[in-house]
């Protein structure tokens, strides 16, 4: 017999059952209180058995059980034929695609999870998504619940594409993809790989490698955030009748350039000293420190096992192994000194015994990490916090020739020649007073990120504090752009190029290598008495004054042809002036009044008050103010 014949019979018997299964009416039972199916001549086909019953619909039935308080969901045919059996939480029909998914345990106690069945109940996909996979002409996309991340499965039980996406959309008959390390990849139709385009300054994450405690005490207390050179010492403890305080030098490792060290929790098999309980597994765990190459590579472990000793408000202590006491300081910019003494404000010694205790998680924190949903959910948060703002490590867009003319000329103007240190920019409030606006400052400057990308469409915000580098060493520079047409951006009525710009915050390391935007804005809002102010990014940068002959050197040279960055080839350690601070934390001779120094902070008022008018969207405007303060 042909397959065409098979095929055909087959459909004639499913349609024939699917008609007759339309035939069937739910009804309940008057002594039973339960529901089973009867048909037109309201004979019972299927006997009442069921706490409810929904109608058929393609020969399928989902039917409700409650042996208890709790209703559970399956699948059953026109016949009584149980197709998925009612322990799930939820099932769905899908006919175009003839597919059954359910949310269910793959055993007790395992979490509720989405596994794919054919019309005859056979397992196609085993439980393991954290939703319904949706599929289109045979292919789905689905989320695993193993580690938060989406791939592309089909109707046959193929993996497409592996669960290692952070987005997925269907493109063209293909797919667009966004990658757990940031790579953005396109697939045609035949599920080839056609095109890929990296994001620059992708870190590889701290890794909760399935473990619950792992996953629940990242960022909780110093568990997982890099700590570098700055703030993580070597200390000798003097503890005194009313204060405990601490002399701190440098950690001696290999710190390289831009190495980090995280402190993670391990599963501890040896019951070193220190060890802490977890008490849902009864597993031991001690506190290990990993030190990492820029990019998040592992290069050794400095630590094999210690644990937090002590908090205190600006940090913790962590015993190394029983041999040393590290001094862990909160504030990622602490000063690049080699060594100070410091009271350790409100020390208290930490107990142990467990995990909670140890490590400062709470217990319904680490009881919801061994849902599979809220643990992939967690794994994902890890991956886009580590990475936030990379979206702001991509280069400047490079502009028009006319643009790029007059964008160069405004570069020379002694405003865009500032080089902006530690302290210089702070979060600002913004109050209207008589005769100008009063500036709140903060004490320092946290990032606002939202990342955005398109073809798939995927986005993340996340806030945290700007790293001014592991000796303090990075600057930040005023840079110009050429933005789109439109009255919400400032008007080039200098220069001659009929457009528009926009005005962008550009961080640069101690070798004026570009690491990224901080902050992009239409216009700026305010300049005087020593301040500029961006008032709809709640910035504020104090201004060192604007000779041009003592302005610093901006990292472009004020004169780029194409209005770009330099290329890594391109920069050069020693064209600096006088002032730039090194990446060995000294600061060369010739210092300039006011330019902060590796270990210091600038002494201000947190409330300062400008005397001059909110600015007009113009670059006349612009140069005006500046010219003015000049004089």
């Amino acid at each position: 017999m042909k397959l065409s014949y098979v095929i055909a019979g087959i459909a004639a018997l499913i349609g024939a059952a699917s008609a007759y299964g339309q035939d069937l009416k739910p009804v309940k039972g008057k002594s039973s209180k339960l529901f089973g199916y009867q048909d037109k001549s309201k004979n019972w086909v299927i006997p009442p058995a069921y706490f409810n019953a929904k109608n058929f619909k393609d020969g399928l039935a989902e039917v409700i059980v409650k042996p208890e308080k709790t209703k559970y969901h399956g699948i059953i045919d026109a016949t009584g034929r149980v197709v998925i059996p009612p322990v799930c939480r939820t099932v769905s029909v899908y006919k175009k695609e003839k597919l059954i998914m359910a949310e269910r345990e793959s055993a007790p106690g395992s979490g509720w999870l989405w596994g794919v069945y054919d019309y005859e109940g056979n397992e196609i996909w085993a439980p393991q998504f954290t939703y319904a996979p949706s599929f289109y002409d045979g292919r789905g996309i689905a989320r695993s619940a193993d580690n938060g991340l989406k791939g592309v499965i089909d109707v046959l039980g193929n993996m497409l594409v592996p669960f290692e996406n952070l987005a997925v959309e269907r493109s063209y008959g293909g797919y667009e993809v966004l990658t757990k390390d940031f790579v953005r990849r396109v697939y045609d139709s035949r599920m080839n790989g056609t095109s890929e385009f990296a994001y620059p300054g992708y870190v590889i994450p701290y890794d909760p490698e399935g473990d619950p405690v792992r996953a629940a005490a990242w960022h909780i207390g110093v568990i997982g955030y890099r700590l570098y050179s700055n703030n993580l010492r070597l200390v000798q403890m003097a503890p005194g009748r009313w204060t405990t305080s601490a002399t701190c030098a440098m950690l001696p490792i290999d710190w390289g350039d831009g190495r980090f060290v995280r402190l993670e929790p391990v599963e501890d098999t040896q019951e070193h000293p220190g060890s802490m309980e977890e008490p849902i597994s009864g597993k031991l765990y001690t506190v290990a420190a990993i030190l990492y190459e820029p990019d998040g590579r592992p290069v050794r472990e400095i630590s094999r096992w210690g644990w937090i000793e002590a908090d205190f408000e600006e940090g913790v202590v962590y015993n190394s192994e029983g041999k040393e006491t590290w001094m862990v300081m909160r504030d990622i910019n602490c000063p690049a000194i080699p060594s100070f003494s410091t009271p350790l404000t409100h020390y208290h010694a930490i107990n142990n015994d467990n995990v909670f205790n140890g490590l400062g998680i709470h217990s319904y924190e680490l009881e919801s990490m061994y849902d599979p949903e809220r643990f992939s959910d967690q794994a994902v948060k890890i991956i886009t916090g580590e990475n936030a703002g990379i979206t702001y490590r991509l280069p400047p867009e490079v502009p028009t020739l006319k643009m790029s003319r007059a964008i160069n000329e405004l570069h020379r103007t002694p405003l865009f020649r500032q080089r902006f240190r530690l302290g210089d920019i702070v979060n600002c409030k913004v109050k209207p007073v008589d005769g100008g606006v009063e500036l709140e400052l903060a004490d320092g400057l946290v990032c606002h990120y939202e990342d955005r990308f398109h073809e798939p469409s995927f986005s993340m915000r996340e806030e945290e504090p700007l790293f001014w580098g592991p000796y303090n060493e990075y600057s930040v520079v005023l840079s110009a752009r050429q933005a789109p047409n439109g009255p919400e951006f400032t008007k080039d009525d200098v220069y001659g190029s009929g457009g528009n710009v926009e005005f962008a915050l550009e961080l640069y390391d101690g070798f004026d290598r570009y690491l990224q935007t901080i902050e992009i804005v239409p216009f700026i809002d305010f300049i005087g008495d020593g301040w500029m102010v961006l008032e709809g990014a709640g910035i504020a940068l104090r201004l060192h004054g604007l000779d041009r002959r003592s302005a610093d050197v901006r990292p472009d040279g004020g004169a780029r042809p194409d209005g770009g960055v330099r290329t890594n080839s391109e920069h050069r350690t020693g064209d600096r002036r006088s002032g730039d601070v090194r990446p060995s934390g000294d600061v060369r001779p010739g210092d300039r009044p006011g330019d902060v120094r590796p270990g210091e902070r600038p002494v201000r008022d947190d409330r300062v008050k400008i005397t001059a008018p909110r600015l007009a969207p113009t670059l006349s405007a612009l140069n005006g103010a500046t010219e003015y303060l000049r004089r």
